[in-house]
């Protein structure tokens, strides 16, 4: 599933196939809902645990 990130008025967009994930939000927002929409692509599942990277 390709996901596309647009310029849009206001921020950025957040497109798949399947439609449109966010509207008006900013670059590095979309940038990492388009890794996290890749990665559940491929099979991760969330396991509410933190990563050492974000704690």
């Amino acid at each position: 599933m390709p996901v596309t990130i647009r310029s849009i008025r206001g921020g950025y967009s957040v497109s798949t196939p399947n439609g449109v994930k966010a509207k008006k939000t900013t670059l590095a927002k979309a940038k990492r809902q388009r890794n996290l929409l890749n990665a559940v692509e491929h099979g991760w599942k969330p396991t509410h645990k933190r990563s050492i990277r974000t704690a």
